[in-house]
């Protein structure tokens, strides 16, 4: 019998085995090495992997409250959405977190004090958009004293630059997504330096307390928030709804319009940050409340630990201010310091002075978004980075001498817009999204403007049954350095993770002061990328073109954030009421027009000097708002 031949595989076979054992040895060794010097999750995140993370991350990212359809904008607004007051203006987005702060304004608070409580209020109420589980940045003003707060949520110190390039859904659902929260101890900033001393820090927080335990109706926008979220997020993964309880009515259903809601575990939260009488109980890593926000994070993979809370604190500095010419005469303009976006506002409206011409109706629609190009590509430049290059950006664009640059190099005309390259970014900017905003004014002319967020719907969606704190994703807020865009802009190194960096702010709360001191325009608003040029574009209308603060809200809105290369309109049927022929001029200067639906909640307060009060007005065409004052 012939002994058969030995067997030979092909070359290519062989070669294919080889190949195959080399991926799987790198693999493995990828895997160890990451198990060895990476912090690794505390318990699978099953639930987060189940949700396809393009159809996730699309369907969270539409889901801004402030793209729901609720409402729009209008060229006809009712008087009776302005409140006004001699003494004081409170104007937010919730009515009864409006009539709070009023409330503390009678018992002899002042504008820091109102403050505190609006943005606890609001936090309990509006609880997809802001509360301290998040952060935020605080412009105040005390007699001459004006401060700067940033209360921005900085990065855990186990946080990495490339810790989502594996799995990008991690920087917005999970433990994962969540940074250390800030706003509390910017609240409790605000009291040591601008408190009256009238009411206890205690004080400032019982009428929330009271309000979580005693209850308030289901709004619609929270209802349909709910929807929103259920129908796009939780329907795709059910297990991330355990835990969750104030949102569900007793059948396991979401709760509906005028249902009742309570939140006691929230209410005991508060209550023990009022008796401690100040802000470090929520700080302290030997805590409870630490102990159970941290718990919560990692049990859907979060990296935050303990000492990351006992490590964070707020920024307390002067705030950026330049002085505007305006076709009244001079002001003095304040805006918010630190990561904010507030540099930016300030460079928009630096140019729009130079360019304005009291023009027609569509010559001032192109110089507009001239404006808001030319802010974008400035808010390219900024991030959380060393002092330096903070002051020089600051230096630079509060004088006039880049505008001269933009003139010499002839990249301004009325005829034309220009290609994105001609205003020079330098990197592509994380797009934010959510926020909540309000402004306060007191009898004595102080004022603060504060914007407050948890970034997306109900943040990282990581919530503490425990203490009723719901956790923010403001880790996505940062740049992801895998590619460069389709326009070939590199993600910005000025935003890249790092521990305990705080991710760049669209956030631009505003103040305006006239020559006496008074506080004439309080304003700023929620919208996420979409909040520099809504505030720049308000404090264009009110003081170039004499809009009253109710015409400046309650109108339509643009925006440009130079890439994508389109002009984003609210409404284009109303714009075009506004300003007739203006879309069809704007398209012979070679802007593309896009209709995209509510860009912005804005909610301010402006001096009349015609019958001496204070207009206050809340976004009640976007988000339902209400002002109150006496």
């Amino acid at each position: 019998m012939t002994k058969p031949a030995p067997s030979r595989r092909p070359w290519r076979l062989r070669f294919l085995y080889f190949a195959v054992w080399l991926v799987a040895l790198v693999t493995l060794a990828s895997y160890r090495y990451r198990l060895a010097t990476g912090p690794a999750p505390a318990v699978p995140l099953d639930p987060i992997r189940e949700l396809d993370p393009y159809q996730a991350l699309s369907l969270h990212l539409e889901s801004d409250p402030l793209r729901d359809g609720l409402g729009k904008p209008t060229i006809n607004p009712d008087p009776k959405h302005v409140a006004r007051g001699r003494q004081a203006m409170v104007a937010c987005d919730v009515p009864l977190c409006s009539t709070m702060g009023k409330d503390i304004l009678r018992q002899g608070g002042n504008a820091a004090d109102a403050a505190i409580t609006v943005a606890l209020c609001i936090g309990s109420v509006n609880s997809h958009s802001s509360g301290i589980g998040g952060g935020g940045f605080i412009l105040s003003k005390n007699g001459d004293d004006v401060i700067s707060i940033d209360a921005r949520e900085a990065a855990p110190k186990a946080a990495s630059k490339h810790m989502y390039d594996e799995f990008p859904l991690y920087s917005i659902i999970g433990g994962r997504a969540v940074a250390v929260p800030g706003e509390l101890k910017g609240l409790w900033n605000l009291y040591q330096h601008h408190s009256s001393g009238n009411l206890t820090w205690k004080q400032l927080f019982e009428p929330v307390i009271k309000l979580n335990r005693e209850g308030w109706p289901c709004s619609v926008l929270f209802e349909l928030i709910l929807q929103v979220e259920n129908e796009q997020v939780f329907s795709l993964a059910p297990q991330l709804k355990e835990g969750w309880d104030f949102i569900f009515r007793d059948d396991g259903s979401m709760l509906h319009r005028d249902d009742w809601i309570k939140r006691p575990n929230y209410a005991d939260t508060l209550e023990k940050i009022a008796e401690s009488g100040s802000a470090d109980i929520f700080y302290d890593p030997d805590g409870e409340l630490v102990k159970g926000m941290v718990a919560s994070a990692k049990r859907s993979g979060g990296l935050i630990v303990a000492q990351d809370f006992a490590n964070y604190d707020v920024v307390v500095e002067k705030p950026i201010s330049t002085v505007i010419n305006f076709p009244q005469g001079s002001k003095t303009v304040y805006t918010a310091r630190g990561v904010s976006s507030g540099l930016a506002m300030i460079a928009g409206l630096k140019f729009f002075t130079r360019v304005f011409k009291n023009d027609g109706p569509s010559l001032y629609l192109h110089k507009l978004i001239e404006s808001f190009k030319w802010l974008a590509a400035i808010r390219t430049r900024f991030g959380d980075t060393e002092d330096v290059y903070k002051e020089k950006l600051i230096k630079n664009y509060t004088s006039d001498a880049w505008i001269d640059s933009v003139f010499a190099e002839n990249k301004y005309s009325d005829d034309h817009t220009f290609d994105w390259s001609s205003y020079g970014p330098e990197y592509e900017m994380a797009s934010s999204m959510g926020t909540a905003h309000f402004s306060v004014v007191d009898k004595h002319n102080n004022s603060v403007a504060m914007t407050t967020t948890v970034n997306l719907l109900f943040g990282s969606l990581v919530y503490d049954n425990r203490t009723g704190i719901i956790l923010n994703n403001e880790m996505d807020d940062f740049s992801m350095p895998q590619r460069p865009n389709s326009f070939n802009l590199t993600p910005s190194v000025h935003n890249f993770i790092r521990p305990h960096k705080r991710p760049l702010s669209s956030t631009s709360p505003t103040i305006i002061v006239d020559k006496h001191g008074r506080p004439e325009m309080v304003i700023g608003c929620a919208g996420g990328s979409r909040i520099p040029t809504a505030v720049l574009q308000a404090i264009i209308g009110v003081y170039f073109y004499n809009y009253t603060m109710l015409e400046a809200i309650a109108y339509p809105r643009l925006h440009h954030q130079l890439i994508p290369e389109a002009v984003m309109v609210e409404n284009r049927t109303v714009l075009n009421e506004l300003y007739p022929k203006a879309e069809a001029a704007l398209r012979k200067r070679n802007h593309t027009i896009l209709e995209s639906g509510t860009l912005s909640a804005m909610n301010g307060i402006r001096w009349s000097e015609e019958d001496q009060q204070y207009h206050g007005v809340s976004d009640f065409w976007r988000k339902m708002g209400r002002a109150d004052g006496y």
